[in-house]
């Protein structure tokens, strides 16, 4: 018989988050709710936590301080009682004393608008339960009351800390506590050391010994290892009493490498004998010093854009190349280890990926995020307005296109031969609409093959493949959907249109067979490259908006959300086949960079994360 790691006590979990306050002293925050929502799922789940949850938000003091008082009574014996906060902290500006915001707290009046570490801490003497975790996630952000007799918080850890019980917190006691990254009105992401806590244990990667348990310590030992990564200003603490080491949650045992069957009955490597292929292991390195776009893949290097800063790390060693400065914020072109982007002045430069050393330059001012890279050329449009060719390896210019009143609008694309971008025309206040109507225009050896005037103006939302180019129009002023529009790029005739429920979150993905995008109600949309029909029989959709442009790779399509989730899903059929959590930084052109089934992507503060899904 196997032993249970939990043993045969109550297992009970109480999490209680506060994120809507009365007092205007109290700012809002949107992390809580979804705290305790993902962190409670992870702890219900028998397979994982095997705890009983229960969960109060924003609740009055008479409920919690009843609730609080229950679960903590009510314990004994081999019982474990987990306690969860997730909300603001004060310190009483006359008694120094430690308090928990809650939604009807007045700052000035702490000792009987709030709930009190003391009241926490007399409960707990009385449990006669053996354990008592209590993890609090608390976001100071300036709340400390004007007054406060020195200019750190009390520390929760000594405060809270006991014999039989152990107390994590978020931060010590001089930092602040950071909430997700919160963006729109969307569904929030969690905070940043609660995400880590659902990371570890929904990973299993806080499983640091593999032995298919993740105990208190090693949960603690992973967070604080995964926010000093991140680069985040804040030190997880533990404090407390314990005499041996808490399971908190159950996962897959890593199994251990075995030399591959080389021959032999019942070898499963038949036929070529050749050694079974690793799954590749998760990674992650600091690539960016804040929100960057996602990750581009050239010539083995991972590419990472922020403003005025381009990074590049070697995928294969994952070492740092050396940073290129550039003078502009735009996104520069990159071809087989090489950058293109306006230098000084704003004249055209190279400069080498893995050195970082400038290889050629060319002293005509090109306009900054302009340039594009199509059929083994480079173009760039000037700032008359012209359009200008170029050769990759030494940038001498090939063949230039006046503007002819046209502005160009996108960095120019390839297909069925053409070099293609959209524009725009200047309109005067007395022109008809059409006349100032973005269009899409097809070039070869500088001159123009054909031309489409669209009837509306055109969203950067565009996508193009060998067989289509897809164009999304500008919502309409208070209109709900957005149109989606396919031409053949041979002659630029329109092939069909789609109308969408809702508005697109991001840019349009697409291949040879298929459209694909996400819109701001979270659908998920696949319609027929040549039809514009919607390939699933159900409607799918995310967790919440969408962050990144779809990314496409051999069935399957990746998506990453504002919930934190990094998912996986069936092109064909739209169903989700597994997710990571992860909160990507917002890229609303870029994609996820996939490589050998492995997923690459910015996270909120700069890091690259490879993550096989």
């Amino acid at each position: 018989m196997t032993t249970s790691p939990f043993g045969t006590g109550n297992r009970g979990a109480l999490l209680i988050g506060t994120g809507t306050y009365d007092h205007q002293e109290l700012p809002d925050l949107r992390s809580p709710e979804v705290d305790c929502t993902r962190l409670g799922g992870l702890l219900r789940d028998p397979k994982i936590g095997a705890f009983e949850v229960q969960t109060l938000i924003d609740a009055d003091r008479a409920t919690l301080e009843r609730a609080i008082g229950e679960f903590f009574h009510l314990a004994w014996g081999d019982d474990l009682r987990l306690l969860y906060l997730s909300g603001h902290g004060i310190v009483s500006p006359r008694s120094d004393k430690l308090h928990f915001a809650i939604r009807q707290t007045d700052p000035a009046r702490p000792a009987y608008t709030t709930i009190s570490a003391a009241f926490i801490h007399e409960v707990m003497d009385e449990c006669r339960a053996r354990s008592i975790v209590v993890i609090l996630d608390c976001c100071y952000s300036g709340l400390f009351l004007p007054g406060a007799k020195g200019d750190e918080p009390a520390r929760f850890e000594e405060e809270l800390a006991g014999h039989g019980r152990v107390v994590l917190t978020a931060g010590t006691r001089s930092q602040r506590v950071w909430e997700g990254q919160h963006l729109d009105t969307g569904p929030p992401a969690p905070s940043l050391f609660t995400g880590m806590l659902i990371e570890g244990m929904s990973s299993g990667a806080a499983d640091l010994n593999g032995d298919g348990v993740v105990t208190l310590q090693e949960l603690y030992r992973f967070a604080y290892e995964r926010l000093h990564q991140e680069g985040a200003a804040q030190t997880p603490r533990m404090g407390g009493e314990m005499q041996y080491d808490i399971p908190l949650a159950k996962v897959r045992k890593r199994r251990k490498s075995r030399p591959p069957r080389t021959g032999g009955t019942g070898s499963r490597n038949r036929g070529s004998g050749a050694p079974a292929r690793p799954r590749p292991e998760p990674w992650q390195r600091r690539a960016a010093f804040g929100p960057a776009r996602q990750p581009v893949l050239s010539d083995g290097m991972l590419v990472v854009h922020e403003p005025y800063h381009l990074h590049a790390l070697t995928l294969e060693s994952r070492q740092r190349a050396p940073l290129i400065r550039m003078p502009y914020p735009g996104s520069p072109a990159l071809h087989e280890g090489a950058a293109y982007f306006p230098g000084k002045g704003g004249h055209l430069h190279m400069a080498d990926l893995r050195t970082g050393r400038r290889r050629a330059s060319r002293p005509v001012a090109v306009r900054d995020a302009s340039l594009g890279i199509a059929n083994g050329v480079l173009y760039a449009t000037v700032q008359d307005g012209t359009l200008h060719a170029f050769s990759l390896s030494t940038l001498s210019p090939l063949w230039s296109l006046p503007a002819d009143g046209l502005t160009v609008a996108s960095a120019p694309r390839a297909s069925a031969g053409y070099t293609l971008f959209t524009a725009s025309a200047a309109r005067l206040p007395q022109d008809e609409p059409a006349n100032g109507a973005d269009r899409v225009v097809a070039v070869v050896e500088g001159e123009t093959a054909w031309c489409y005037q669209a009837e509306a103006p055109l969203s950067p939302d565009w996508a193009v493949t060998d067989h289509g180019i897809y164009l999304a129009l500008q919502p309409e002023t208070r209109s709900p959907h957005q149109q989606i529009l396919a031409l053949n790029p041979a002659d630029g005739q329109l092939v069909w249109s789609f109308r969408t429920k809702a508005p697109l979150a991001t840019a349009l993905a697409a291949t040879d067979e298929v459209v694909l995008f996400g819109d701001e109600e979270h659908r998920l949309v696949a319609l027929d490259a040549k039809t514009g029909i919607p390939r699933w029989d159900k409607e799918r959709k995310t967790g919440g908006r969408l962050l990144t442009r779809p990314a496409l790779s051999g069935g399957s399509f990746f998506t990453a959300d504002r919930t934190a989730k990094l998912t996986r899903w069936n092109l064909s059929t739209g169903r989700k086949v597994r997710a990571h959590d992860l909160l990507v930084s917002p890229d609303r052109a870029g994609s996820l960079a996939i490589r050998d089934g492995v997923v690459h992507a910015t996270d909120a503060r700069g890091g690259v994360h490879a993550v096989p899904l």
